[in-house]
């Protein structure tokens, strides 16, 4: 006897071969359409119950197909849509066992959705790994204080002598000149007594030439 109930999801099949004394042996097979079996069930039964097995198989509504029976293990984790989102129980209940179970920080943040640094934070807030000395930055070093600017203008003397002083027409024109003959801004800086910075001004205001001219644009004008 064989007898068989299909659906697109699931596929019964019932076979009975007649043994001696009015036995029979059937066997019960749940697979899906392509072969992949799901369950099976073998036994005997009298020949004569044949037929009440088969209408009982042929009653079973086909979208109730029995599905395999989940193991008992903690659920899928439902991966992070970002870094830095609030962890849910079930995240760390998956974190917690399969840690536990021999997995690393990296194949877990894989699974998680999360950085590696965060499982790892993670499993030390959970007290299952130890502190992550290796992810805590080295401490800056104390920046060193500043020197204390020059603000009076004795204190500005004391380093240019002419500082602030008005320029003369034969300063302008000396000036000029010591620009013509090559001669570098931070040199007229000391030859006049003033910081590069009023050199500079000056001598773009008089349109002088030579190589501290063109270096007094850094200075913007």
């Amino acid at each position: 006897m064989r007898l068989e109930i299909s659906s697109s999801h699931r596929r019964y099949s019932l076979h009975a071969d007649l043994l001696a004394e009015g036995r029979a042996e059937i066997t019960v097979v749940v697979c899906t359409p392509d072969g992949v079996i799901h369950g099976e069930l073998t036994g005997e039964v009298d020949a004569c119950d044949l037929n009440e097995v088969g209408r009982l198989i042929a009653s079973v509504p086909i979208a109730s197909a029995v599905e395999t029976p989940p193991t008992a293990t903690s659920p899928a984790p439902i991966k992070a849509t970002r870094h830095g989102q609030a962890w849910t129980p079930e995240a760390i209940a998956y974190l917690e066992e399969h840690y536990r179970a021999g997995k690393g920080p990296e194949q877990l943040a894989e699974e998680l959705g999360r950085s590696e640094k965060s499982i790892r934070w993670k499993l030390h807030g959970l007290k299952l790994a130890p502190y992550p000395s290796d992810l805590v930055p080295d401490p800056r070093p104390a920046a060193e204080p500043e020197a204390p600017r020059v603000y009076t203008v004795e204190a500005k003397r004391r380093l240019h002598p002419h500082a602030y002083k008005p320029w003369e027409p034969e300063d302008e024109q000396r000036l000029a000149e010591r620009c013509a003959q090559g001669t570098s801004l931070s040199e007229l800086s000391q030859e006049f007594g003033r910081n590069e910075g009023a050199i500079a001004s000056r001598l773009l205001k008089i349109q002088a030439e030579g190589p501290a001219a063109d270096a007094a644009w850094e200075y913007g004008g």
